[in-house]
């Protein structure tokens, strides 16, 4: 480099081409360029692998999830992504009667959405393959019938009964989202052991 204006200017030596060389007497013209030198071909490298770091990283970034929801008739709730990823189970006994309904008045277990203590009725917030159980004892005419609402439906279609003088069953069922189900006493008197339970066993 130059050590004032009027000293020689070191011989300048391109490591690409050795037989370029700049001295005090071939000065380069204003507006020619010069072979870059190491440090700046270096500094060009890394600039170009940090765009790609970037980029790289960018592109591996997920974008945020959208926010899903599924809307169900006479819900309480609105289940997302989140409340259908996990368990959805309930259990319930000590039951009474309302608009031909079995109520039951103990929550055993009530995890996820969907079921009613109030109403007796679970609302499918989550569609998937679900087991159902219910068992009722009282008089001898008593009748037993768990029922199921489809969405956009006005009756209960019966699915499977236990009586008469009560009794207990259990089944499948692939249901969508949005059905209701509920157990029915058909005829007689709960007097003891009504229970209402149903746990998803397979989600879609």
């Amino acid at each position: 480099m130059c050590s004032d204006l009027g000293g020689d200017i070191k011989a300048y030596s391109d490591p690409i081409r050795s037989d370029l060389s700049v001295t005090s007497t071939e000065r380069p013209e204003i507006g020619k360029s010069v072979a870059a030198t190491p440090h700046l071909t270096i500094m060009v490298v890394w600039a170009m692998l940090i765009l790609a770091t970037v980029a790289l990283t960018d592109a591996a970034v997920p974008d945020p999830p959208e926010k899903s929801g599924i809307t169900t008739i006479g819900s309480k709730k609105l289940a997302t992504a989140a409340d259908c990823a996990g368990l959805v189970a309930f259990s319930a006994t000590q039951g009474s009667v309302n608009e031909a309904k079995l109520v039951l008045a103990e929550t055993l277990v009530d995890k996820g959405v969907g079921y009613a203590a109030e109403t007796g009725i679970f609302t499918t917030h989550c569609p998937g393959l679900y087991q159902f159980s219910f068992a009722g004892y009282g008089s001898t005419d008593l009748r037993l019938t768990l029922k199921r609402k489809q969405n956009k439906s006005d009756s209960w279609r019966p699915i499977v009964s236990a009586g008469p003088g009560g009794g207990s069953n259990l089944v499948l069922l692939d249901i969508d989202a949005g059905d209701q189900l509920a157990v029915f006493v058909e005829s007689g008197k709960v007097t003891d052991g009504a229970s209402f339970t149903g746990h998803r066993v397979y989600k879609r």
